[in-house]
């Protein structure tokens, strides 16, 4: 089976930390992650920032950064388990199947 040979095409986005702006170059059918990434992540910031006025701008980042990698982590161990279960019901199954066929 051939690939598609369409190149996908990049667009800018932009994303702006404290006082400095970052002209991202990302594909195009991603280009929504990014955006709706960024919003979330800059909310999060914001309640980090609200919370008693504790946190600075840095504090709120690095604080909504490591929420936003325990995520991927907790998201990525669930999968993972799906997967292993998936699996083990599709060994059942074929199983299942075999006797069946033996029978």
């Amino acid at each position: 089976m051939k690939k598609n040979s369409i190149p996908n095409p990049d667009v800018s986005v932009f994303i702006k930390l404290l006082d400095r702006g970052f002209k991202l170059s990302v594909p195009a059918d991603q280009e929504k992650f990014y955006r709706d990434g960024y919003e979330v992540f800059m909310q999060r910031v914001q309640q980090h920032k609200l919370k008693g006025k504790v946190y600075g701008d840095i504090e709120a980042i690095a604080l909504t950064s490591i929420e936003c990698l325990v995520a991927l982590q907790r998201n990525q161990e669930q999968m993972d388990d799906l997967v292993a279960t998936f699996k083990h019901r599709v060994e059942k199954l074929d199983e299942t199947i075999a006797s069946a066929i033996e029978n």
